[in-house]
């Protein structure tokens, strides 16, 4: 009797749960595609973070070790004169303080109190320090490994993530081009010779998109809010970075004179001095698309890539909007409004 209430139980909750999307709802499919890549964004930019806070400690602390080692050779050089003047004396030679034997160590602090060293303690404490210092810096070694090895899963995730986008893109670009097809051969006369086969495709170049204001990144994409998170090197990210597949096009967000800036820390990029006032900065760029000078909304600047110092990451668009002309501001309400 109990184990058909539960079966009766179980199945009402079952009932209660919303439905999956339907599968045949390519909007609702494509939706959850987009979720799903944004998150994946998210943890790929977090983990960014995580692995750049880890390596500034790990800095720090190696430059605490290295001032450390540099007190320990002036101590050793001090404990060795003072235990050469003990011999020179007719004192007995003893092992000194930076033998490793706990024995020799002991012995060798009674030695420095002999010859009235000072403040022994000091040693002491020093030693007890590298130890500590030796202990932290092995935590964080094991960090950085576990980090680094967070950044590669969450790459293999966004890249999965932008492989189910493009195969959703590619569907609808079947689905319609079958449509137009139907629609061709119900129109063709009989006599009619079949068409060749369409050419490849080739990139897009010109005006490809119109509105006030218009995404940047024309093809399937993901991002997340990481403006400010933590860079290497000590930097804060200036940014939004718009994960794409390599080639997608990049174009005018909004009209405005276009002028290429390639630098060792963006590789391809550029600015676009908009008509609205404001300054645009887009970086990582695979290639240019030759539109330079003033260029109407939606023309394509160039191709999403990884050049820069984003070699060997994930292909993206790192995407700025300066409002005053050079102080940059998060791009991620606007990103969000409009792709």
């Amino acid at each position: 009797m109990r184990r058909g209430l539960w079966g009766a139980a179980t199945v009402l909750l079952l009932l209660s749960l919303p439905l999956p999307a339907h599968a045949d709802d390519p909007a609702a499919a494509r939706k959850a595609a987009q979720d799903r890549a944004n998150k994946a964004a998210a943890r790929f930019a977090q983990a960014q973070s995580d692995l750049a806070r880890a390596e500034s400690g790990l800095s720090d602390l190696q430059a605490r070790v290295r001032r450390d080692e540099q007190q320990l050779v002036a101590l050793k050089t001090q404990v060795q004169e003072l235990a050469l003047r003990e011999y020179m004396r007719g004192g007995t030679s003893v092992p000194l303080l930076y033998e490793k034997d706990i024995n020799a160590v002991a012995r060798a602090r009674a030695m420095v109190r002999y010859v009235t060293l000072g403040d022994v303690q000091s040693i002491d404490r020093y030693r007890a320090t590298r130890q500590d210092l030796a202990a932290a810096s092995r935590r964080l070694n094991d960090q950085l490994g576990k980090q680094r090895t967070a950044l590669a899963g969450v790459q293999a995730e966004q890249k999965a993530a932008e492989a189910d986008l493009n195969r959703l893109v590619a569907e609808e670009a079947k689905r319609a081009q079958d449509e137009a097809a139907a629609k061709a051969q119900a129109t063709a006369k009989p006599s009619a010779a079949p068409s060749a086969a369409p050419p490849a495709a080739a990139k897009p170049t010109g005006q490809i998109a119109s509105g006030p204001w218009v995404c940047p990144v024309q093809g399937p994409h993901s991002f997340s809010d990481d403006y400010g998170q933590p860079r290497n090197g000590g930097r804060s990210h200036q940014g939004n970075d718009i994960l794409s597949p390599r080639g997608t096009p990049v174009v005018a967000n909004v009209g405005g004179t276009m002028q290429q800036h390639p630098n060792g820390l963006g590789g391809l990029a550029y600015f676009l001095e908009g008509d609205d006032g404001k300054e645009y900065y887009g970086a990582h760029l695979d290639s240019f698309s030759g539109a330079t000078g003033h260029v109407a909304i939606g023309t394509v600047l160039g191709y999403v890539g990884n050049t820069g110092d984003a070699a060997g990451g994930p292909t993206h668009l790192h995407f700025e909007i300066h409002p005053s002309g050079h102080t940059p501001t998060d791009p991620y309400p606007t990103l969000v409004k409009y792709c």
